[in-house]
């Protein structure tokens, strides 16, 4: 159209489409092969780690796969050689891999899914002297998200008597994202009061404290890293752990964002190695570990933009092309800390702890209640327990259990309907001894993000009409206003403006007219 500008925009989204679980199986046998491990007498329980590596869209399906780490701890049949207790515990490694699919619905297309996995359950029996066999769940969390956009008309230019009727609607602009990667490094030492390091059993590491502030065009990410390395000494191979916490930052530049946006991250721990080293005195007592701390960040705002809602004008004819939309904003985004607390009892009750070696916890989000102003979540933090027996004879245990926990968590404006994303991660986890039962406390901090749909008309094309000139009907009209009628509708109507009649009837507020009003309404004759 030569003499209409049409300006448009574009408003992209993401939209929660649905969530599920999906249970995969863990099931197999393992060989110790190295000949540096001794013979198994029996198998005091296992420890896994559960990685996705990569997740593809193949035709209806999404295939994940993935890595698991298993530590099996058992006791072996050697005999002592010296008079002094000593450890006869050990831990092998075993690595295998998974794979499994999400089946995805008809019109489910160009769509993000995020996956998450847990470990519901692990078991480890002994099956000969070499041999162990491990059984367990593995629950992989997912959710798919639609990445989508419409294109509206903002605006009508090129004319001078083009009217246009305007509304503000809110809307979320994803501003910006970033992928991260934070470089991770700590250097750990076993103080003289521990044993000497022989061997590294196992490294957990756990990221929390985390944060993000953005100002103006910047977003900056930090975190702690609480790394849990246990080891087997040398000696007497007694079972000891070293502790660190490593702060890790990192800003970013994304052009266009500002403090009052919305902000969404997500981290974890890839890569981690390690390596045992002398000190000065020329004692494996150091260990040197690198990691790296991989994610996303996303920013976006929360604005209200004004969008075409009519447009006519006095003098010449154009034709609107409407259309309808739905498409799905976020509501808020919320953070809480629950405390889990329980007391686990030993299997056998003749047993005394004398220290807890090392614990970790995983949290899991079991049951989601969506209401009015509030979720209601239950969980459980998964607690895995390594101590030190008191016994003449150097003997350790193994405790797995959950930890319950419950919380709500208010959100303003929040509505039954909506869908929202739970989240939670562990912020530490303690254990003391309380006669011959274990303690535990754990903080978990819970994050929430609550999507809302909305139906929307809106005007996505304006086509020039025929060249007729458009004639007023009349010199005058008088109209008498009903039910319904506003300005704009009878200066549509009538191929007037609303500001002309404003200034004939002497009215101020443009929404203070009534039924039964008279209202003089230009046609021919000039004022």
């Amino acid at each position: 159209m030569s003499d209409i500008d049409v300006i448009r925009e574009t408003i992209n989204y993401e939209e929660l489409l649905r969530e599920g679980e999906t249970n995969h199986v863990l099931k197999g046998e393992h060989l110790i092969r190295d000949s540096q491990y001794p013979d198994i007498k029996d198998v005091l329980g296992a420890d896994v780690k559960a990685t996705i590596t990569s997740k593809e869209v193949l035709g209806d399906k999404i295939m994940v796969e993935g890595k698991v780490e298993y530590i099996v701890f058992y006791v072996s049949k050697e005999e002592p050689v010296e008079d002094s207790p000593y450890n006869k515990v050990h831990a092998v490694i075993f690595n295998d891999k998974f794979a499994n699919y999400i089946e995805l619905n008809n019109d489910e297309h160009n769509i993000v899914c995020n996956v998450e996995c847990d470990i519901e359950h692990i078991e480890a029996d002994l099956l000969n002297e070499r041999k162990v066999g491990i059984s367990g769940i593995l629950i992989l969390r997912w959710g798919i998200y639609k990445n989508g956009e419409f294109e509206y008309v903002k605006d009508i230019d090129g004319t001078e008597d083009i009217q246009v009727q305007r509304e503000e609607e809110p809307i979320n602009k994803l501003k910006g994202e970033k992928d991260l990667d934070l470089m991770g490094k700590s250097r750990l030492k076993a103080s003289i009061d521990k044993s000497e390091i022989d061997e590294v059993l196992k490294c957990d590491m756990n990221l929390h404290k985390k944060e993000i502030k953005v100002v103006d065009g910047k977003v900056y990410i930090g975190c702690y890293c609480r790394i849990m390395l246990l080891y087997k000494g040398k000696n007497n191979r007694e079972l000891e752990s070293l502790v660190d916490d490593v702060y890790l930052s990192k800003e970013e530049e994304i052009p266009g964002i500002s403090g009052d946006m919305l902000t969404d991250m997500d981290l974890k721990v890839y890569d981690q190695q390690y390596s045992v080293n002398l000190d000065d005195v020329g004692e494996n007592r150091v260990v040197e570990i690198e990691f790296i701390v991989k994610g996303k960040v996303k920013i976006y705002s929360k604005e209200r933009v004004e969008i075409l809602k009519d447009a006519y004008s006095p003098t010449m004819n154009i034709d609107l092309e409407s259309g309808k939309t739905e498409f799905a904003l976020i509501h808020d985004m919320a953070n809480s800390e629950v405390t889990a607390k329980e007391t686990l009892e030993l299997k056998n009750r003749e047993d005394r702890v004398e220290e807890v070696i090392f614990v970790t916890g995983r949290p899991m989000i079991k049951e989601k209640v969506v209401e009015d102003e509030r979720v209601r979540l239950e969980g459980v933090v998964k607690t895995y327990v390594l101590y030190k027996l008191a016994s003449e004879e150097m003997d350790y245990g193994i405790l797995v259990d959950n930890v319950p926990f419950s919380t709500v968590v208010d959100v303003k404006g929040l509505r039954k309907n909506m869908k929202v994303v739970a989240k939670a991660s562990l912020e530490n986890i303690d254990a003391s001894i309380e006669g011959n039962a274990i303690s535990i406390r754990a903080n978990v901090n819970i994050s929430l993000k609550a999507y809302y749909r909305v139906n929307k008309d809106y005007i996505k094309e304006v086509i020039k009409g025929n060249n007729e000139v458009k004639e007023k009907q009349a010199s005058i009209i008088i109209y008498i206003v009903a039910d319904g009628d506003t300005l704009w509708k009878l200066a549509k109507r009538y191929n007037t403006t609303v500001s002309e009649l404003e200034r004939l009837n002497e009215i101020e507020d443009v929404n203070n007219i009534k039924a039964g009003d008279r209202l003089i309404i230009p046609g021919r004759a000039t004022f």
